[in-house]
C-alpha cells in the first residue's frame, strides 16, 4: 500500500541529527589525523609559545620542543637562572614542565624529564627545586606512556618509561639520604669518610635501586635509536658513574675496620660488599654503552679475588679468634680491592650535544653549571609535608 511505501522511504532519508553525528565523527577523525602529524605538532608548539605571556612559560615550551636532540641550552639556562630567584619562579617552571609531561609526543616528554633532571643537578638552588618537586612525585609515573605515531617514537617511549622511573628513584634516594651522592662536589669524599658506618651502610643500600633503575635506561637493543634518547642516556650516565664511584669508595671505607666491627654490623657490610660485586658487573655494561653512544673512554672495572670474600665470610662464621685473619693480612687483602680513580669516572661530558640527524655525540659546549651551595642536611629535614592539591605546584 502507498502508506507502507512512504514509511519505508522515510526511513531511508537521513535525519538532521544523523547528519550532524556523521559530520562530528568525521571532524573527530580529521582532528586525530592532524594531531598525529608532525607538522601540526610543530605549529601547535609555536602557537603555544607565542601565547605565553611570561618568559618562563615560553622557555618551558621551547626547551621541550619537538625537535629531535637535547633541549636547547639557552632555554635550559634561562630556567636554571630563574630557579635562583625564589620558590615562586621554581613553582611556575614546574607547572610548565609537568604540563609537558602529559603531552603525547615522546620527544616532548623526554625533554621535560631532562630539564627536570638538569634543574636538580645543575642549579645552585637544587634543594629548593627538590622541595617543590617532592609533593608531585606522582607526575613521574608514566608506566603506560606510548607514542605510536612512528616506530622511532615507539622506541623513544620505552626510554620515557625507564627515565621517569629513574627520576622517581633518584628523588627517593635523595629524600632518604639527604645528600646528593650522584653529584660531583667538594663535599662528596668528606661525606663518605665522615658518615657513621651504620648510616653509610643505609645510604649506600638506599642508592642501589637508583643504580638499577639507571641500567634500564639503555638503548643498545633498540632497532632505531632516537637522538633525544641518546641525550637522555647521557644525563643518566653522568649520575651513574658518580653514584658507582660513591659505592666503590664507601664499601672500601667500611671494609677498613671490618675485623674489629661487631658481627651484626659486619654482616651488613658483607651483604653490601656482595651487592657491590653485582653492581660492578652491571655498571660495566653501562660504560660499554657510553663508549658506543657517547664516545666516552672505556673504564675497565675489576673485582677482588674470591679469596678476599672468603676471608670476610670466615670472620662471620668462625667464633675462634685464633682462626681469624690478622689485621696485617686484612690490610694486604684490602689492597686487592680496586678503587676506580675519581678522575676516570668523572670525566667531562659538558661538551655533549646530539645531532638531530645522526644521534651521535657532538662538540657544542655547554655553559658550566653554577656552583652548588646547598646544605641538604639542614634543608631536607623539613620536607615531610602533605602533598599539594592535584593540578597545582606548591603554595600560593
Amino acid at each position: 500500500p502507498p502508506r507502507r511505501a512512504g514509511t519505508a522511504m522515510s526511513r531511508q532519508e537521513p535525519t538532521f541529527s544523523g547528519a550532524m553525528h556523521k559530520a562530528s565523527k568525521e571532524l573527530t577523525n580529521a582532528g586525530k589525523k592532524l594531531a598525529s602529524d608532525d607538522t601540526f605538532r610543530f605549529i601547535k608548539d609555536k602557537a603555544q609559545a607565542a601565547l605565553e605571556f611570561d618568559n618562563l612559560g615560553k622557555a618551558c615550551v621551547k626547551a621541550t620542543s619537538r625537535d629531535h636532540g637535547p633541549p636547547k641550552e639557552k632555554h635550559v639556562q634561562t630556567l636554571l637562572e630563574a630557579c635562583t630567584h625564589g620558590t615562586s619562579s621554581i613553582q611556575e617552571i614546574l607547572t610548565g614542565l609537568f604540563a609537558r609531561l602529559h603531552e603525547k609526543d615522546a620527544t616532548v616528554v623526554l625533554k621535560a624529564l631532562m630539564v627536570l633532571h638538569r634543574l636538580l643537578r645543575d642549579t645552585a638552588s637544587s634543594a629548593k627545586v627538590f622541595q617543590c618537586i617532592v609533593p608531585h612525585m606522582g607526575e613521574f609515573r608514566v608506566s603506560r606512556f606510548m607514542d605510536d605515531s612512528s616506530h622511532e617514537s615507539m622506541q623513544a617511549s620505552q626510554m620515557v618509561r625507564s627515565y621517569a622511573l629513574y627520576m622517581e628513584e633518584k628523588l627517593c634516594v635523595l629524600r632518604t639520604t639527604k645528600f646528593e651522592y650522584d653529584k660531583p662536589s667538594a663535599d662528596l669524599n668528606a661525606r663518605i669518610n665522615q658518615t657513621a658506618p651504620r648510616d653509610l651502610i643505609k645510604h649506600l643500600t638506599a642508592a642501589i635501586p637508583q643504580l638499577e633503575a639507571g641500567y634500564k635506561c639503555t638503548i643498545r637493543d633498540q632497532s632505531v635509536i632516537h637522538p633525544t634518547s641518546v641525550a637522555a642516556f647521557s644525563l643518566v650516565f653522568k649520575d651513574l658513574r658518580i653514584l658507582y664511584q660513591t659505592l666503590n669508595k664507601g664499601v672500601l671505607r667500611l671494609l677498613e675496620n671490618y675485623f674489629s666491627t661487631p658481627k651484626k654490623e659486619a654482616k651488613m657490610i658483607f651483604d653490601l660488599y656482595k651487592e657491590y660485586l653485582v653492581q660492578t658487573k652491571k655498571v660495566s655494561n653501562v660504560f660499554n654503552d657510553a663508549k658506543d653512544l657517547l664516545g666516552q673512554e672505556l673504564v675497565e672495572l675489576t673485582t677482588p679475588p674470591e679469596s678476599f670474600q672468603q676471608s670476610l665470610e670466615q670472620y662471620l662464621t668462625n667464633d675462634d679468634a685464633d682462626d681469624q685473619p690478622s689485621m696485617e693480612q686484612h690490610q694486604m687483602d684490602l689492597k686487592s680491592v680496586p678503587v676506580v680513580p675519581l678522575e676516570d669516572l668523572i670525566g667531562d661530558l659538558s661538551g655533549l650535544n646530539v645531532s638531530s640527524s645522526s644521534g651521535t655525540a657532538g662538540n657544542t659546549p655547554e655553559k658550566a653549571p653554577p656552583k652548588h651551595n646547598d646544605d641538604f642536611d639542614n634543608f631536607l629535614s623539613t620536607l615531610e609535608q602533605p602533598a599539594a592539591p592535584a593540578g597545582t605546584v606548591g603554595g600560593a
